[in-house]
């Protein structure tokens, strides 16, 4: 609606993840160079844990397009899968053909695909998105897969993804096993207020060349109290700012007008 009025070539605030023009603020850059060196050591298992909406899938994208030629890689989006499912998915993402409904039928069928990754030279690398929705016996599963290794080096690498409470749920006596095994947890923090006014500036700037629009200061500090520095609650307050500058024709968003796009905003969305 907005985007030929401020000169967009796109929806500079959008809440799908946008990996094409990522922001690494300094919160993320670490994050991203972590997971990288895990992957290059061959840790086994990683975890990345980060608030609802920090930019976490993200990251991964960010992160699967950085290692593409030299990594197989499975993303599991949806944890919500039996054991069975869970490494039928994993065999599919790797182009393995297995049609069987048995367990152990898809471990040797996901075994043998494995040393040939190794033998190229190559290592493989599972991300499972959302992990804290997990059951226990998929996380049991995974720790299986860990087992998959040869005399030197572990055969596969096990991303954990998820919430704040997956710390917890991977910490529960029961699944000691599986923690003693993550050599790598690495948290994506919150903007702070400058991470988020650069954070605002980047995402207007790749959005088009002859960009008509800026957030002033004001506007931006109440954004960032607001939104305690999540992305994608920036990412919603800064699309209803746009929306009310447009229908007032203005081109400079101050914090009278983010005042008037709070209301647009669902009041559990952010912090008041």
């Amino acid at each position: 609606m907005y985007e030929s009025f401020f000169g967009f070539q796109e929806k500079p605030f959008s809440l799908t993840p946008q990996a094409h023009h990522i922001f690494l603020s300094t919160a993320h850059e670490p994050v991203l160079q972590t997971l990288l060196y895990g992957i290059e050591r061959r840790v086994g298992f990683m975890m990345l844990s980060g608030e609802v909406g920090s930019g976490k899938t993200t990251v991964i994208r960010c992160f699967l397009n950085k290692i593409r030629e030299s990594v197989r890689t499975s993303f599991v989006i949806n944890p919500l899968l039996s054991t069975l499912d869970l490494i039928k998915t994993i065999n599919r993402d790797f182009g393995n053909e297995c049609h069987s409904h048995s367990i152990q039928d898809q471990i040797d069928v996901l075994n043998g695909y494995l040393l040939q990754v190794k033998a190229s030279h190559q290592t493989a690398v599972v991300v499972i998105d959302e992990a804290q929705n997990l059951s226990f016996e998929a996380f049991e599963m995974t720790r299986m897969l860990s087992n998959l290794e040869t005399d030197t080096q572990k055969l596969i690498n096990i991303i954990f993804v998820g919430q704040p409470e997956l710390v917890e749920i991977i910490h529960q006596k029961r699944l000691r096993q599986l923690a003693q095994r993550i050599q790598v947890h690495t948290i994506l923090k919150p903007l702070n207020q400058d991470q988020t006014a650069k954070y605002i500036e980047h995402k207007i700037s790749h959005s088009g060349r002859d960009v008509a629009v800026r957030f002033d200061p004001k506007a931006i500090r109440r954004i960032y109290k607001c939104s305690k520095g999540i992305p994608r609650i920036v990412n919603a307050i800064c699309d209803m700012g746009l929306l009310a500058a447009y229908s007032q024709s203005r081109y400079v968003i101050d914090k009278k007008i983010i005042k008037q796009a709070l209301k647009e905003v669902p009041s559990y969305v952010y912090h008041s």
